[in-house]
């Protein structure tokens, strides 16, 4: 019963991470390039029209006014495995997928570690391998494997809300109550740091 727990709360956990891979194939059209961004809109300056302007808020004459620049909107960090991952390594992490929830841990774990010496940097593999960890009852170990992926994620909400997750998961095993606490703050704070990708 607690075997069958534990995958759901890893296949749960890899649904929530949105580590699928697209439809229709392993990689998207043109490889692993970036898509197209939009062309920058011209400044001011380039069109000849005056910018947004903001009163100055200094005692010097009043009714001077400053021009600002535009806030540019926060490029989101990937959300899921497929946006960062080479072709070989989504290939082995669908692999450690279907034997993880196949009940297959120790070959979904050594798949995984294939994936990192690809990959050495990629916060994806360390949560999944994380995750695996946590299935097998390995909580130390899951532990040291999502913080290890929260120290290459670059703070990247997405990747650390579930590693912090499957932390309180693993404390919580390990019976460390109070840990199991702290760690699941810690989700819902980065939950909500990366909810304001979502506007």
């Amino acid at each position: 019963m607690q075997h069958t727990k534990l995958l759901i709360a890893l296949g749960a956990l890899i649904l929530v991470a949105g580590c699928a891979t697209q439809p229709g194939g392993m990689s998207r059209p043109g490889g692993n390039n970036p898509p197209p961004q939009p062309s920058p809109s011209p400044t001011p300056s380039q069109t000849g029209q005056p910018g947004p302007t903001t009163p100055q808020s200094s005692g010097n004459g009043g009714g001077q006014t400053a021009t600002t620049a535009p806030q540019q909107p926060k490029k989101a960090p990937p959300r899921s495995a497929s946006e960062i991952s080479s072709p070989a390594v989504m290939s082995l992490l669908g692999r450690a997928d279907t034997l993880a929830n196949a009940g297959h841990m120790d070959a979904a774990a050594s798949t995984l570690e294939r994936a990192l010496d690809l990959d050495p940097r990629n916060p994806f593999i360390y949560q999944r391998l994380a995750a695996v960890r946590l299935a097998e009852g390995q909580n130390g170990q899951a532990e040291q494997m999502a913080m290890k992926s929260n120290s290459v994620s670059d703070n990247n909400p997405f990747v650390e809300s579930g590693n912090w997750q499957l932390i309180a998961e693993a404390r919580k095993q390990a019976g460390d109550k109070m840990g199991a606490q702290k760690a699941s703050a810690q989700a819902v704070n980065f939950r909500q740091a990366a909810s304001q990708y979502n506007q």
